[in-house]
């Protein structure tokens, strides 16, 4: 049986190859800062909260797991009339039985991602009123299945008590589809790989994740629809500088 972490068993495969050398990690490597505009949209279709999230590799273990994974920090620059809009919105965290929570906001958070030749993954963008993307599937890439109609099932996905409603269990699944051209900021970036994929929630229904995905520049966009309606997309501004 494989180890708990905490508030959810949410592991990639484990490959057989150890930890990624900082100095050859190429998408996830610390000389990179990836800016991200992410927009949350409501069922009904009215847009709640624009900002732009930073995450910024460190090329050091992640504490969670050091020996598969490097740590990323996440910074939310989220405004005030954010905590006024989600105030009234029911916290999908909330625990069947318990008193209602308010949203958790929180300036900057530290996360483990991998990089190897087997597999690049990283754990979602789930804080504040970002923990919808818990329930759907992680951004994962098997490079060895990265071509037309590839596609692979990832290990499932265990979401514990502390994430209230999300209780339960997803079940991932990937598709591959063409590459495409995709325009970040004032550049063009041939070679970006649409995959779409779904998560099975044994509770709650399907949620989807379509993004692409560039060898070099790692997850370029990420557009979700949620089991309730709900979508939030996180879409590269540029492309990231550095001396990889």
């Amino acid at each position: 049986m494989l180890p708990l972490i905490p508030y959810a068993l949410a592991l990639p495969l484990l490959w057989a190859t150890g930890p990624t050398a900082p100095d050859s990690l190429i998408i996830f490597n610390a000389s990179r800062t990836y800016h991200y505009q992410a927009i949350f949209i409501s069922p009904a279709g009215d847009t709640l909260s624009r900002e732009r999230i930073t995450m910024q590799p460190s090329g050091q273990p992640w504490v969670g797991q050091p020996k598969r994974q490097t740590a990323c920090t996440i910074q939310y620059r989220y405004n005030p009339g954010d905590s006024l809009t989600f105030a009234a919105r029911p916290n999908p965290q909330n625990q069947p039985g318990r008193q209602p929570q308010a949203y958790e906001w929180r300036k900057s958070t530290v996360t483990g991602v991998i990089e190897n030749p087997q597999e690049i993954w990283m754990h979602p963008i789930r804080s504040n009123q970002y923990a919808y993307t818990e329930v759907a599937p992680f951004p994962q890439v098997r490079p060895a299945d990265l071509h037309p109609g590839g596609s692979w099932q990832a290990n499932r996905l265990f979401i514990m008590g502390g994430w209230g409603a999300f209780k339960g269990s997803v079940r991932p699944f990937y598709q591959v589809k063409a590459p495409a051209t995709r325009r970040y900021g004032n550049q063009n970036l041939a070679g970006c790989w649409l995959i779409e994929s779904v998560g099975q929630h044994s509770r709650l229904g399907n949620s989807y994740l379509d993004f692409y995905f560039h060898p070099r520049y790692g997850f370029t966009e990420m557009h979700y629809r949620f089991y309730d309606g709900t979508q939030i997309s996180l879409v590269l501004e540029g492309l990231p500088t550095g001396n990889k």
